[in-house]
């Protein structure tokens, strides 16, 4: 599964590496039930698209057993529609070169998945993150900064996902610049990198289930680039 997944890194990457992210395979139709995701801030990937296929399968592959149950009824690209979300990508480019530079040459990109509500994703696209995010679904807190699972396991951000009034959870995958990680342990208030020589927490350096972002750097080391909405059977509650 982590060649899968890696190869599923690689080829999203691609997709948003050019300033303008292509419509290719995408469709607007502001007469859907996600008016809000295609007004001015995304647009629907087509079902038939390689890209649709590959994210979809990202997404499934990570819920484990709950797959079967899950329905993905649409996905959706951040089309940076404005000047100010053109800005927030050129940003995060600059910002990833600036991390390369530091780190050896590796900016040590990541794909990462964050669960909200359907107001909270859209506010994040059209105003980047405003405070850190809900406690981890676990319970347990890896530091304070913007927590991401990583793309093996999405279903720690399907589980942080609320139902909306039709039904629907949604979660963003997001691009993410880690540079140097080093471990966070459960339960620490840290705030910050422990030293210079760092950029970013996990909770295993061998295989990371979960990124933390710190505060002060969310709105330019993650950059959010769909957001897949589905439907689920009741999990926790939720």
């Amino acid at each position: 599964m982590d060649q899968i997944q890696g190869d599923v890194e690689s080829e999203i990457s691609l997709t948003v590496d050019d300033e303008e992210i292509s419509e290719s395979g995408s469709v607007c139709d502001e007469t859907s039930p996600f008016g809000l995701f295609t007004e001015d801030v995304f647009l629907q990937i087509g079902e038939g698209s390689l890209e649709h296929g590959m994210i979809m399968r990202s997404f499934l592959t990570g819920l484990g057993s709950v797959a079967k149950y899950t329905n993905v009824v649409a996905i959706h690209k951040n089309c940076l529609s404005t000047l100010t979300r053109k800005a927030r990508l050129e940003s995060f480019q600059l910002f990833s070169e600036a991390v390369a530079e530091k780190c050896g040459g590796n900016a040590n990109i990541r794909l990462g998945w964050f669960g909200g509500t359907r107001d909270e994703i859209l506010g994040i696209v059209k105003h980047g993150f405003s405070h850190c995010g809900r406690m981890p679904v676990n319970g347990q807190s890896y530091g304070v900064g913007v927590h991401l699972a990583s793309t093996q396991f999405s279903i720690d951000g399907a589980l942080s996902s609320d139902v909306d009034e039709d039904g629907l959870k949604h979660i963003l995958l997001c691009r993410v610049i880690m540079g140097n990680m080093e471990v966070i342990c459960p339960g620490s208030n840290q705030f910050h990198p422990s030293s210079q020589n760092f950029d970013s927490g996990v909770d295993n350096l061998l295989a990371p289930r979960r990124y933390i972002v710190w505060s002060a750097n969310m709105n330019s080391h993650i950059f959010p680039t769909f957001v897949i909405s589905f439907k689920v059977p009741s999990v926790n509650g939720k």
